[in-house]
């Protein structure tokens, strides 16, 4: 996947985030999403994209029937995007999805009571999880780690050229987890250098106004000004979006790095890492 393949969605977001009424080159729609996005940008790309995704998705499990045999055989989704899903299907389409998904369940089953269990049991307990739902991967995980990659170019572009430079530094930043993976895909020291800079005023102005909502939550003086959302805003700036970065065991983690190298109700604007 290339940032052809993906101008769609960049053209997307820069209408519905930034109300662009035309087509606008990438790094404008970047330095844009740096000025609007409170949280890490990279988070907040990667929950619009899945959003797309899963939004279609849907769409198709819930009208074609292939779509949803071919979902049925791809048992293997991440805790995170199926609950992801789940909050965009309707009932009746979980319902027919789940049916079809389970009818491949029982025929594993099966398969497993036909033979003799004393071995199996005796199986680690990712080998039983293949046995029980196949040996795939999550579609979604895949997917978004190809999507991580021309995020992180990209920005490590502008970041490099200088032109992504003063949004990036007057931005949230990105969380500590990508912005290791950023830091990574960087091709010189001198940006790395300017990033790290730039990373740490941010989180002194974070920790500065954390510092104000204590002073005005324990006086029960709160003025609703900048500092109101700023634990939400740290939580992220930690440990990343929730549903976007995974944890350590999961799955989504190797698609932390470059190769080689939330809810629903927030899509209709704002900053979703920030509620």
């Amino acid at each position: 996947m290339d940032v052809e393949t993906l101008d769609g969605f960049w053209q997307r977001v820069a209408q519905t985030r930034l109300r662009a009424d035309q087509d606008l080159p990438l790094e404008t729609i970047l330095a844009g999403l740096l000025g609007v996005w409170s949280t890490c940008v990279v988070c907040n790309l990667l929950w619009e994209w899945t959003f797309d995704l899963l939004s279609r998705w849907q769409h198709a499990l819930a009208e074609d029937r292939g779509a949803r045999a071919q979902f049925s055989q791809s048992q293997r989704w991440c805790n995170e995007h199926a609950w992801f899903l789940k909050d965009l299907a309707s009932p009746r389409t979980r319902s027919r999805v789940h049916r079809e998904l389970f009818a491949e369940a029982e025929e594993r089953i099966g398969e497993m009571l036909r033979a003799d269990l004393d071995p199996v049991i005796r199986e680690a307990v990712p080998r039983l999880q293949v046995d029980l739902m196949g040996s795939g991967t999550c579609p979604v995980c895949d997917e978004q780690a190809v999507v991580l990659q021309v995020v992180l170019a990209e920005l490590a572009r502008g970041l490099s050229s200088g032109s992504l430079r003063e949004p990036f530094a007057a931005s949230g930043g990105c969380c500590l987890p990508h912005l290791a993976a950023l830091l990574h895909a960087l091709p010189d020291s001198g940006t790395a250098r300017f990033v790290l800079e730039a990373t740490a005023a941010q989180l002194r102005r974070l920790r500065e106004e954390l510092e104000t909502y204590e002073t005005e939550a324990e006086h029960r003086t709160r003025r609703y000004g900048s500092a109101a959302d700023a634990p939400a805003r740290a939580m992220v700036r930690w440990v990343g979006m929730r549903g976007v970065v995974a944890g350590e065991n999961g799955q989504g983690q190797a698609a932390l790095l470059p190769a080689g190298r939330g809810s629903a109700a927030a899509a209709g604007g704002g900053d979703p890492g920030a509620q």
